[in-house]
């Protein structure tokens, strides 16, 4: 290890997501020297194929609208939704994120990210949920901008083999590998994990997630939970490691198509858009939100309860629809296809019945997958042509159509395919309000920091625009928490690598 090169920093950074750039950007700020280590070879994430909004309260967009918002009326609200366990799901964080989200976003917006909104979303009792324009791309876009302005040292395709602890015990710095290359990087104030969550991770699925969740498809296969692991081999707690969101039914989903997805991510000209955007009417605003309402969603339940069936790869039928998202997990390839009618699609033109929505915002109709989705739409006469336009097995899918008490009559259609998909595990590292990384027994892991999917802490984010708004709202905080300590070398002089311990081998504990 002695001959490996050596890099020296202030603020070390793993991962770079939303989270990641946001806290390289804040210690940056700061006048501090950072580091930042993405294993892939480009920036962005779970953050960058996210829906993209930020749940906030008291902010300038909801003022301009003539809402008037609270923290604590967030607070209780964000507790509102279904599996939220407010007194034990991280209380402290979830006040911590009610209070910063704002702040956070008007950061944001300084950084030349635009927004439009708010828009509603129950049990929201007001309008909280603000969209980035035209998409998620723009917040790594604008983050890395600022990055680079601040001489933030991005390094891609850097894998992080385990941390370094120096004499004292405290997280100083950690082994890479570059370019087929070991490197040593150290930091003198802290390293911060932000490698998102562990969905991408089949062996963590299977250890701590139930068996449906274990074996669905996740939406990010890039979110390895190297943090957790790293956080595990320096004794850090592990909190609500059994909880995901997911699995789900969506449709298989392709890059967003239209013209906002073409332009190039400038701030002044999606500043412009946002703007105009933002002055529309409902009526006007709903074609632009089609290509977000058909990217990557989750189909309406009322299919089924329309009298819609779900059969897997094979044609075979095989749950009660209510539950098909879950038993789905453990078909085929864990995919399959919506069986319905053309009686049944024609009530999916026009409301109450949607096939999709971004609640608040706007819903998408049969007609708007025909439009921008055709490969998810298959017709046929009969049940023999459908089978072969699916690659299905009629026998199967006969007797699939069969086994519904309201008999399925042709003309047929088919959605899909639809997978089972684990959107994001919530389960991370222990941290404080400060981001600190955590032990069992409450004490922190010296100089090492958690943020956005990786250090969740147990909290449970339901509900649209939690996710990034924790990535940023962490992210500034251990920026922060970091840039505050003192440097390392002015405490015992020295650095002592010939001490400093790998713990890349030592095994994770439950």
């Amino acid at each position: 290890m002695e001959n490996r090169p050596t890099e020296t920093c202030d603020v070390l950074i793993v991962g770079g997501g939303g989270a990641g750039l946001t806290a390289a950007v804040t210690a940056a700020e700061r006048g501090m020297r950072v580091i930042l280590l993405e294993r892939r070879d480009r920036l962005g994430g779970s953050t960058a194929i996210a829906i993209g909004s930020i749940s906030a309260a008291g902010t300038r967009w909801q003022k301009r609208k003539g809402i008037a918002d609270r923290v604590d009326d967030f607070l209780e609200d964000m507790a509102a939704f279904p599996g939220v366990k407010p007194e034990t799901d991280a209380p402290a964080l979830r006040a911590v994120l009610a209070t910063e989200a704002g702040r956070a976003l008007e950061w944001l917006r300084g950084l030349g990210v635009p927004f439009v909104g708010p828009f509603p979303e129950p049990p929201h009792r007001v309008p909280r949920m603000h969209n980035v324009v035209p998409d998620s791309r723009m917040y790594i876009a604008c983050l890395a901008r600022a990055a680079h302005r601040h001489g933030v040292d991005i390094r891609l395709g850097c894998e992080v083999d385990g941390l370094l602890e120096d004499e004292e015990g405290a997280v100083c710095g950690a082994l890479v590998r570059q370019a087929g290359a070991d490197r040593r990087f150290m930091a003198e104030r802290g390293v911060i994990l932000a490698a998102g969550d562990f969905s991408g991770n089949a062996e963590m699925r299977r250890r701590y997630l139930p068996p449906a969740a274990a074996d669905s498809i996740p939406a990010n296969p890039e979110s390895t939970g190297k943090g957790h692991l790293l956080g595990l081999q320096m004794g850090a707690e592990l909190k609500g490691m059994d909880v995901s969101t997911g699995p789900k039914l969506r449709f298989r989903s392709r890059p967003a198509q239209g013209i906002l997805s073409r332009l190039p991510l400038w701030p002044p000209l999606m500043q412009a858009i946002a703007a105009v955007v933002q002055l529309m009417p409902d009526r006007a605003l709903r074609p632009f939100v089609k290509s977000l309402l058909v990217v990557h969603m989750q189909p309406s339940p009322a299919l089924f309860e329309q009298g819609a069936i779900l059969v897997d790869l094979r044609g075979e039928r095989f749950c009660n629809e209510a539950q098909g998202t879950l038993s789905l997990a453990h078909r085929p390839e864990a995919a399959g296809y919506i069986i319905l009618n053309e009686a049944i699609a024609e009530q999916f033109r026009r409301a109450p019945y949607y096939l999709s929505t971004a609640p608040g915002i706007g819903y998408a109709y049969f007609q708007d997958y025909e439009r921008a989705r055709p490969e998810l739409i298959c017709r046929a006469p009969s049940t023999e042509l459908l089978a072969a336009a699916l690659r299905l097995d009629p026998a199967r899918l006969e007797a699939s159509i069969r086994s519904k008490a309201e008999k399925l009559s042709p003309p047929f259609v088919a959605l899909g395919p639809v997978v089972s998909t684990v959107t994001v595990t919530e389960g991370g590292l222990s941290v404080d309000d400060q981001c600190r990384v955590l032990k069992a027994d409450g004490s922190p892991v010296e100089r090492l920091f958690g943020v956005g999917g990786a250090a969740q802490s147990g909290m449970r984010l339901s509900g649209h625009g939690l996710h990034i708004g924790w990535a940023v709202v962490s992210g500034r905080i251990a920026g922060r928490s970091a840039s505050q300590l003192i440097p390392r070398s002015g405490r015992n002089g020295r650095w002592a690598p010939a001490l400093a311990t790998t713990h890349a081998s030592r095994s994770p504990t439950s």
